[in-house]
C-alpha cells in the first residue's frame, strides 16, 4: 500500500525467518550438556547455561540485569518456567512429567553428584568454552518471513508456519546474510483465512505479532543496526526551474 500516492520508488522487501521458543531452546541446550558430560564420563555442568538465560538467584544479578520473562524467580532449575512468564496454557497441555523432562533429569543428576560428592563448579577442560546458543531440535522450529515495513524498536509483526501462544516467550532468528537472533514476547497469533491470497514456499498459515524483550546482551543494538541498514535511500528532490535559472547564472 503506497500511502498519499508517495512520488518516492517504492520497493517491498521481505526477509525469511525462523522462530522457536525460548523454552525450547534451554531445555535443548540442557539436553545436549547432559549427553556430552555423559559421553566424556564427567559430572554434569550447567551453571554455563543458567548463568547465560539469567536462571540463577535473581538477588544476586545486578540491578540492570532482568531474569528473562521480566520477573522474580525463585532459585533452581524448577523455577525454569516461571522464569520464561507465565505461558497461556496450550488446548492440549502436555503432561508435567512430558514438559519438565530434561530439567528434572538434570537436577536428579546434579542431586546425585552432590550427594557422591562428584558435583564441581568448573567444567572440564573440553567444556572450558563460551556458551553458544543454537536453536532447538528441528521439529520445533517454525519458518515464517517479515515485511520490512512490518518491523520496528519495538515491535515486529510476520507470517509464520506454526502457532504460538499470546504470551509466549520466543526467539527469532533474522536470515540475513549477518543473521542474528531477537527475544520476545508473543501479543497475539491469528490464523489466516483458508482462502488467503498468501502465497509462499513456507505456507505462512498465522499472523503472528511480538513485542521485543531485549533480554539477550547486544539484542538491541543488532536490531538497531539492521533498521538503520534498511533505510530507504531517497533520490535528491528535483531543482525547480528558478533553482536551474540560479545556478546558469554566476
Amino acid at each position: 500500500m503506497i500511502y498519499n500516492k508517495s512520488g518516492h520508488p517504492i520497493e517491498v522487501k521481505k526477509i525469511s525467518i525462523r522462530l522457536w521458543g525460548l523454552r525450547d531452546e534451554i531445555e535443548a541446550a540442557i539436553g545436549r550438556r547432559m549427553k556430552e558430560c555423559e559421553a566424556a564420563g564427567i559430572p554434569l555442568f550447567i551453571e554455563d547455561i543458567k548463568n547465560y538465560y539469567k536462571l540463577s538467584d535473581p538477588s544476586d544479578a545486578p540491578d540492570n540485569v532482568v531474569p528473562i520473562g521480566g520477573k522474580a524467580t525463585e532459585v533452581g532449575m524448577n523455577s525454569l518456567m516461571e522464569s520464561l512468564g507465565e505461558e497461556t496454557q496450550a488446548e492440549e497441555a502436555p503432561s508435567e512429567e512430558t514438559e519438565n523432562k530434561a530439567l528434572n533429569e538434570a537436577e536428579e543428576i546434579i542431586a546425585e553428584q552432590t550427594l557422591q560428592g562428584l558435583e564441581t563448579n568448573k567444567p572440564n577442560p573440553i567444556l572450558e568454552r563460551p556458551y553458544q546458543r543454537q536453536p532447538p531440535d528441528l521439529e520445533k522450529v517454525s519458518y515464517g518471513f517479515i515485511l520490512l515495513s512490518d518491523i520496528n524498536m519495538e515491535h515486529m509483526l510476520s507470517f509464520t508456519k506454526d502457532k504460538f501462544l499470546q504470551g509466549q516467550s520466543v526467539v527469532v532468528e533474522f536470515l540475513i546474510p549477518q543473521n542474528f537472533m531477537m527475544t520476545a514476547d508473543v501479543t497475539y497469533c491469528h490464523h489466516y483465512a483458508m482462502r488467503s491470497r498468501i502465497i509462499s514456499s513456507t505456507k505462512p498459515d498465522y499472523r503472528l505479532q511480538c513485542k521485543f524483550s531485549f533480554s539477550m546482551k547486544g539484542e538491541r543494538d543488532h536490531l538497531r543496526n539492521f533498521l538503520k541498514s534498511i533505510e530507504p535511500t531517497l533520490p535528491d528532490k528535483k531543482k525547480g526551474k528558478k533553482d536551474a535559472e540560479d545556478d546558469s547564472n554566476p
